[in-house]
């Protein structure tokens, strides 16, 4: 919707699932499995599910998301892994999406719509989500014929940051919201038909950039990137490097640069791994090749024979083997396997500390609220020689 060309751009470009998806994907098979049949995630622990381990993290953000969908559907209809279709209010055939789960209440006038989101680096936000509002459409086209739904409601649940956004909204909100995304999606296959766009017709940002498959290719990134980046380039020094900030870079200087960072280093990411994936398959890319990279560390190619080796030269114990205490991780794996009892738990909780989060740059469009720093301004004057309680 924000950017119709990159549909056209992506439409060549191969889908290469990376770790954390197929983390998040492990993870929606769990909590699915937990909403549908009478399990826990604490049971499916060490076990592989879509060829990941379930580990304790993925446990406790299951767990959390599905103690608040069983809360929420207590007493009214739940459906899991739905299928939602859109087609209808987008123009375009087969246009659906998966809802990790869809609540409607008992009395047939409130929606819900809920999503699991897996990740821990960006927050997503459910207010006029569009991932969300296509899949609000799609379940009301599917329930409103037995259904007068009045409300939606929009929930995302992204345990591994602590952050659950709820958006609210009416029908006539969601159905005007579908009028405008019939517009965008009907110019998205006219370039896609066609293979003809304009420059305007595609554009760059943080949100529409970040998942782009096409973002080491598009032309109006690489564009934007030169912008910004060669903004204070002399014309007769192209290899001179852009003035980095100091104290006395104005604060609008500083916030235009800070607001273009992350599009830039994504963008650099994505070309280095599009060049990498061209060489790999055997395409030349000019100026560059593959060589081989630092070694990885050494390891042991059988690590009983090196024990059982190292004792035949009579080397001491304490100098064979390391020894460190578990982590709080690893103790609680014992707590919930019984080896530490159910008594002996709680006094190792009251040992464990957590640091909290260190300041972290955000934009003013973030939910979260910004940290009050102290400065010398803020103590007050205290005259030499004076007595300090």
């Amino acid at each position: 919707m924000v950017c119709p060309g990159s549909v056209f751009l992506e439409s060549d470009k191969p889908d290469t699932p990376s770790e954390y998806s197929k983390w998040g994907t492990a993870a929606h098979t769990l909590a699915a499995l937990c909403l549908t049949q009478p399990a826990e995630p604490e049971a499916y622990e060490g076990r592989i599910l879509e060829g990941v381990e379930v580990d304790t993290e993925m446990v406790q953000c299951v767990r959390t998301y599905v103690n608040a969908i069983r809360l929420k559907a207590y007493g009214n209809d739940l459906m899991v892994e739905q299928r939602v279709e859109f087609s209808r209010f987008v123009d375009v055939p087969n246009q659906f999406g998966t809802a990790d789960a869809l609540i409607l209440s008992a009395n047939g006038e409130e929606l819900d719509v809920d999503d699991l989101k897996g990740g821990r680096g960006v927050r997503v936000d459910a207010e006029d989500n569009e991932q969300m509002m296509l899949y609000a459409l799609g379940s009301y086209d599917q329930f409103s014929a037995v259904a007068d739904i009045k409300r939606v409601r929009m929930t995302i649940h992204q345990p591994r940051l602590d952050h659950v956004s709820v958006f609210e909204t009416s029908t006539e909100h969601l159905l005007a919201f579908g009028q405008r995304a019939k517009v965008a999606a009907q110019k998205a296959i006219d370039i896609l038909d066609t293979g003809i766009y304009d420059l305007s017709e595609l554009v760059p940002g943080d949100k529409q950039c970040k998942f782009c498959k096409a973002k080491a290719t598009c032309p109006k990134l690489r564009a934007h990137v030169e912008e910004v980046t060669l903004a204070d380039f002399d014309a007769t020094e192209p290899t001179q490097p852009p003035v980095a900030p100091t104290d006395a870079t104005p604060p609008s200087d500083l916030a235009a640069c800070m607001a273009a960072v992350d599009l830039v280093e994504g963008w650099c990411k994505a070309v280095r791994a599009e060049t990498e994936r061209r060489l790999l398959a055997g395409t030349p890319v000019s100026g560059w090749k593959l060589v081989q990279g630092k070694q990885g560390n050494r390891a042991w190619t059988d690590a009983k024979v090196a024990e059982e080796t190292l004792k035949t030269m009579r080397i001491k114990h304490e100098e064979m083997y390391n020894y460190s205490v578990i982590s709080p991780t690893d103790a609680e794996k014992l707590a919930k396997a019984k080896i530490i009892g159910p008594r002996q738990w709680p006094a190792l909780q009251q040992i464990i500390t957590r640091s909290a989060g260190k300041p972290s740059v955000a934009p003013e469009s973030d939910k979260r609220e910004a940290l009050v720093l102290r400065t010398a301004d803020d103590f007050e004057t205290v005259d030499e020689g004076a007595d300090l309680v």
